[in-house]
């Protein structure tokens, strides 16, 4: 099985980008997995470990999810941000971890779950920022993000077939926001497709220039904070809900979401604002 992991986190001041949290396993040697600097709300986090393609290894996932939902009822924490260190964003599973032992197996597939279950749990939004190839596991962990982006010269991949493992649980996600021939054309061939081309098919909401990745993210994440915290968590819960809901009962159920969503004091403000003609003001409750 696996030895107890404990995650130690180290601060350190960075400036103008506000406060940097390290977070590493206490019995490990190795660099830290996860970067996470915080500032004006956005928490960027960061795959670090480029020598083994940041690939998914229990210690990486185990500080992923440390890192995701810390402090998550803050209602300083506006949006997270998911990025990576290396031409690659992540490679999938560390296939070491894979070989062998039934239990770790298990134990290695119900964590990217339980990461990705988290995602759609956090009541702000997460954004997935690629710049580089995600693969297989690291493909599914992209593209279970609220909002994705991505350089022209990404690319992703389900290509487990190709070493014995069929990409069933990345084919999950991707079945969920591709239509089935597309998603099944890269579960079967484990061919890659371009930034472009996930564009097109609707694995990610933007692709830009590597240049203007940046640029498109401080966009995004300045759009996210011009709004009510509490609004947005509102919503995006009910989003995830309603998808797996007929649609019958899916209107029925937004109706009465919208009527709980006006009895906030942050949507009594912004109607008042709006009829007012100023700016709202936020108290995200």
């Amino acid at each position: 099985m696996f030895r107890k992991l404990q995650i130690k986190t180290v601060r350190y001041a960075t400036g103008a980008y506000g406060q940097v949290f390290r977070l590493v396993s206490s019995q490990s040697q190795a660099p830290e997995l996860v970067l996470v600097k915080e500032a004006n709300g956005v928490r960027e986090i960061t795959l670090n470990y480029p020598r083994t393609l940041n690939s998914l290894s229990m210690d990486m996932m185990c500080a992923l999810q440390n890192a995701l939902v810390k402090d998550k009822d803050d209602v300083k924490l506006r949006c997270v941000v998911l990025s990576a260190n290396g031409k690659i964003w992540s490679a999938g599973h560390n296939l070491k971890e894979l070989h062998g032992n039934p239990d770790i197996q298990r134990s290695v597939f119900q964590k990217l779950t339980d990461i990705i279950r988290d995602i759609q749990l956090l009541p702000v939004p997460v954004i997935g920022k690629v710049n580089g190839y995600a693969a297989a596991a690291g493909c599914q962990l992209a593209v279970s993000c609220d909002i994705v982006v991505c350089s022209k010269t990404s690319k992703f991949s389900t290509p487990g077939a190709g070493v014995g493992v069929f990409c069933s649980t990345p084919g999950v996600a991707i079945a969920r926001v591709m239509s089935r021939p597309k998603s099944a054309y890269m579960l079967m061939t484990g061919l890659p497709v371009t930034g472009e081309e996930a564009f097109i098919s609707g694995m990610v909401s933007r692709v830009v220039q590597a240049e203007d990745l940046d640029r498109e993210i401080d966009e995004i994440t300045c759009a996210i904070n011009a709004k009510s915290r509490a609004v947005i968590s509102l919503g995006k819960e009910f989003y995830y809900k309603q998808l797996a809901m007929p649609l019958n009962e899916a209107y029925p159920a937004a109706g009465q979401k919208m009527e709980e969503n006006l009895q906030l004091s942050d949507c009594q403000e912004g109607i008042a604002s709006f009829i007012e003609k100023r700016a709202p003001h936020w108290t995200h409750e």
